[in-house]
């Protein structure tokens, strides 16, 4: 036999799909014959979710005389309404087998707080019960007992599942490019983050792993786990956790992507005029700027044509109003040996005036008046979003005569 992939035992429906067909091997004339459960453990079909431990898993075992469409189900002993492991899935003939580890799905659809969605069956005795019906729609069924012992049947606890913001533009504006999923956990177990859209597969967050008891903090930044971008729209973000015994509980909130992208930007043009001057005459930068991303760049002044004096930088003019702003973009000016004076790289900055579309440019123009008594002063330009990077270092270098 040849088992097929399952889920793990401590997550999931502990059913495990497991299916080997032997081939070439006609089977029986009966549709379904062979029905039988083993342990290999013990004599007796029991299975044992003790949760101290992964759980052996119980085989349950069939044969189909000719292809079919099968369904598995497990009936409690004592009375109660089936629980459906399997249904109707299409198998070819031959003899199959499927491992179960006492864990069913509960049918329950989580919301915001805590549900559990797959449970561990209480100690008792059981009946797994295998439908056949094949193409002509003759039908046939057969099962086989078997026990649950020392079932561990408490749910791990999931607290108060929040996103903050429930809407972000990851587009690295430093304005809500990332949700802070935040929950709590009353023991160690394994848990998972996903999201998921309208279509599509589910895209990993936090992908399965053991996490200690306590409050939670998980970032997600627009991107899946390889840094691959999420397209725009609404989503549900998912926290499932599961114990050894494979009680596993979900909750889920809304989150929404919204103008999400890479920004980027380049100097096409950066011209300095008048090659040589006299201290105290002004300086003119002319840089022509283009937005090479996806994404709007915004923007903050002070606008085209603010002129600056080499003893000023943008953090002291205006009362300090033009203070860096994180994740807005301007573009600069600098020199070379820029020691005194202006605190800070790029001291000469100027905002594009209006916010810029991807694809569109925008020519500026500035003005340094010269303080400095230094004979010759290397000037070049550079573009930056400001508090997180230089986007464009040290283009256009050019050198300034200063005479006084």
């Amino acid at each position: 036999m040849t088992r097929c992939g399952a889920r793990g035992t401590a997550g999931g429906v502990c059913l495990l799909a497991a299916l080997a067909v032997l081939a070439g091997c006609g089977g029986s004339t009966a549709l379904l014959s062979g029905v039988g459960a083993t342990s290999d453990l013990a004599p007796d079909p029991v299975v044992r979710p003790t949760g101290r431990q992964p759980t052996e898993p119980l085989q349950l075992h069939y044969t189909l005389g000719r292809p079919a469409t099968v369904t598995l189900r497990v009936q409690p002993a004592g009375g109660g309404p089936d629980i459906v492991l399997r249904a109707a899935e299409h198998l070819d003939a031959g003899d199959h087998f499927v491992l179960f580890n006492g864990v069913v799905p509960t049918g329950a659809t989580p919301g915001p707080a805590a549900t559990q969605v797959e449970r561990v069956l209480p100690d008792g005795p059981y009946h797994f019960a295998v439908t056949a019906v094949d193409a002509a729609g003759q039908q046939q069924e057969a099962g086989a007992d078997f026990a649950v012992q020392g079932a561990q049947t408490t749910p791990p606890a999931l607290d108060n599942l929040q996103i903050y913001p429930a809407t972000i533009s990851p587009n690295s504006d430093a304005i809500d490019d990332v949700a802070q999923i935040t929950y709590r956990l009353a023991q160690t177990s394994t848990t998972s983050v996903t999201l998921q859209g309208a279509s599509g597969p589910p895209v990993p967050v936090l992908a399965p792993q053991q996490v200690a008891a306590g409050e939670q903090k998980v970032i997600f930044n627009g991107q899946d786990l390889v840094g691959q971008p999420v397209a725009d729209g609404p989503y549900t973000v998912t926290v499932r956790t599961a114990d050894l015994a494979g009680n596993a509980v979900e909750a889920r909130r809304p989150l929404t992507v919204t103008d999400s992208g890479t920004p980027n930007i380049a100097l096409l043009s950066v011209k300095l005029d008048p090659p040589a001057l006299l201290v105290g005459s002004p300086l003119h930068v002319q840089m022509v700027v283009q937005n090479t991303g996806n994404v709007p760049l915004r923007t903050q002044g002070p606008d085209s044509g603010y002129t600056y004096t080499t003893n000023e930088s943008y953090a002291s003019i205006a009362g300090g109003r033009y203070v860096d702003q994180a994740g807005l973009w301007r573009v600069g000016l600098d020199w070379e040996g820029n020691a005194g004076g202006a605190p800070y790289r790029y001291p000469f900055r100027w905002g594009f005036g209006h916010t810029l579309a991807p694809g569109a440019s925008v020519t500026l123009d500035g003005y340094v008046t010269i303080l400095k008594r230094e004979s010759t002063m290397w000037f070049y330009a550079g573009a930056l979003q400001e508090g997180i990077r230089i986007a464009v270092d040290r283009l256009g270098r050019t050198p300034i005569r200063v005479s006084w």
